[in-house]
């Protein structure tokens, strides 16, 4: 593989959350061999990133890679990585096939199958459920068995099932995230080793739940541009066309996401649930302010979510709404995610980490919209540049372009 150095960056730690100016980044066999001011060898590719900021790539740590298109919409807008929750053979075939160069698209890190009980209100052709606290135990057993990387669980399992899923993980050394439970409080989850909670609604309604998870190591993802479909498209009469990026989203998932949404909108009024979203807000701030255990996901591609696009309204709605600093924000698509999926070599650039690279125009730290101005994206050591990037956006808005289904949305 070619040599590549990065001349001249503003490189951005995520670690200190300061600047090294005019600094030079030497990317070997898809690594950084080295930063500082280096000599240009002979036969490597140099990239003048003069007034440019270098900083990780992003990592989406909630996403459902089921479309095709997303591939491209994610490595368009600077997501190398993502944490993918619902399982599927044909995601981890990808994956397969994007480190070894034959696609284009994020390293795909995945959970199994969602494992729910079979009294759960709506059933999904792509979850596992279960009838009892045996078939739970197999279902944990088949997720390592068929080599994912996580347990993802929904709440209706009964706590007898649950507790068959924990102390089953617990013992098989694999972590267990999800929405947490309708059964069993958020202590008790937290006492049984539940790693992480996906989505600020899922929170517990108290204080004092929400302080213990985040004060005994519990994991959180918010996921705030999905928690706002609620009260956006079911109550508000939001429309997708109004979405800025909706240009990037095909003809067949416009439709798939129009089908869906009527079903999303008919069972919520159905029951009247009209949450106060200031108050989803406040419950993921007061966890944040105790703890730096928590990640960037934006929970594409449900229906108004555009794969890619999303994360940086994620990144916006981290800032604005829930007060982070925006190195914070940053880190909760760089560094954290790392930290949580135990990938040592991703999430800084320095000697010996991936060479998974964002290359931005302006200075995410003065305003965090500026994740959007995208010079260039690496992933491994290929460098992706502004005209390649455009090219898989034009790819994406071809109306004779035809993306593979990967498996259900629900």
């Amino acid at each position: 593989m070619m040599k590549t150095l990065l001349r001249r960056a503003s490189l951005l730690s995520m670690k200190s959350g300061q600047y090294a100016p005019e600094t030079d980044i030497l990317i070997e066999n898809g690594k950084i061999a080295a930063t500082g001011k280096l000599p240009v060898a002979a036969g490597c590719r140099v990239v003048d990133c003069e007034n440019k900021v270098v900083m990780p790539s992003l990592f989406d740590a909630h996403v459902h890679m089921v479309r095709e298109e997303m591939m491209l919409q994610c490595i368009a807008c600077g997501i190398t990585s993502v944490r993918h929750l619902s399982g599927g053979m044909r995601q981890r075939e990808y994956d397969r096939d994007i480190r070894a160069g034959k696609r284009i698209g994020p390293y795909i890190y995945s959970s199994g199958p969602i494992i729910d009980s079979v009294t759960a209100p709506k059933i999904s052709p792509s979850h596992v459920y279960v009838h009892n606290p045996d078939e739970a135990e197999r279902a944990v057993r088949d997720t390592v068995k068929d080599g994912y990387r996580w347990v993802k669980t929904y709440p209706s399992l009964s706590p007898e099932e649950l507790k068959r899923v924990m102390d089953t993980a617990n013992e098989l050394n694999i972590k267990v995230c999800g929405h947490m439970s309708y059964h069993v409080d958020g202590k008790t989850l937290t006492d049984w080793g539940y790693a992480c909670c996906e989505h600020s609604s899922s929170l517990p309604k108290a204080d004092d739940g929400i302080d213990y998870m985040a004060d005994h190591g519990m994991w959180f993802c918010p996921t705030q541009v999905v928690c706002e479909t609620l009260p956006d498209y079911v109550w508000n009469g939001k429309k997708f066309e109004d979405l800025p990026d909706y240009r990037y989203v095909p003809k067949s998932t416009r439709e798939l996401w129009e089908e869906k949404n009527a079903e999303i909108i008919e069972g919520y009024r159905k029951i009247g649930l009209k949450p106060d979203i200031q108050v989803i807000i406040n419950r993921g701030k007061r966890f944040m302010e105790r703890s730096k255990r928590y990640m960037a996901g934006s929970d594409a591609i449900y229906p108004g979510i555009i794969g890619g696009f999303a994360l940086h309204d994620e990144l916006y709605k981290l800032v604005t709404l829930y007060g982070l600093a925006p190195i914070d924000a940053l880190r909760a698509a760089t560094l954290y995610p790392a930290d949580y999926m135990e990938l040592n070599g991703k999430g800084e650039i320095a000697p010996g980490m991936d060479a998974d690279i964002l290359i931005l125009e302006e200075d995410p730290l003065a305003d965090i919209r500026n994740t959007r101005k995208i010079f260039a994206v690496m992933q491994g050591g290929t460098l992706y540049d502004r005209a390649q990037l455009d090219a898989m956006l034009a790819d994406i808005t071809n109306p004779d372009k035809e993306f593979e289904v990967l498996s259900p949305l629900f």
